[in-house]
């Protein structure tokens, strides 16, 4: 049984993320939008939640300068998720998942939390990302909302 090899543009290239992240904290115009997103998605899979928002908040400049407004919006819900995320309680990040998936239902494809950061459709990712939380979104943790 064969398995397939990756392409160079499936593997992370550690060098890259490394530079990405030095270079962006003293001339964050310098990359595009879409490398700092990536870069962002990147740091969010990883739990480094700090210089995620930095780097999110990096690209959305980009962005902006640009008029991307599409790429503008799918860094917002991964923002949105991020954020989320990196509060670490189920219950609080229940909470947020109304301002995630109404951003969500303006979006046909978002690119996955997950390296290579491949565009995919919507609502797989947020599939994906909630599966991730455990049993975050289950009824224990409704009800320990509504006890608080």
């Amino acid at each position: 049984m064969s398995q397939a090899v990756p392409t160079t543009t499936e593997i992370p290239n550690v060098l890259d993320d490394f530079v990405i992240r030095v270079v962006s904290r003293t001339a964050p115009g310098l990359f595009p939008g879409r490398v700092m997103h990536r870069a962002a998605l990147s740091a969010a899979a990883s739990a480094r939640y700090d210089e995620a928002e930095r780097l999110f908040e990096s690209a959305a400049l980009s962005y902006r300068r640009s008029l991307e407004v599409e790429g503008l919006a799918r860094l917002r819900v991964h923002q949105q998720m991020a954020r989320a995320r990196s509060l670490r309680d189920p219950v609080l990040e229940a909470d947020r998942m109304l301002e995630i998936v109404r951003g969500l239902n303006r979006l046909d494809q978002l690119e996955s939390f997950q390296p290579p950061h491949r565009m995919e459709n919507a609502r797989a990712v947020l599939s994906e990302w909630l599966s991730e939380s455990g049993s975050g979104f289950d009824a224990d943790a409704e009800c320990a909302r509504l006890a608080a």
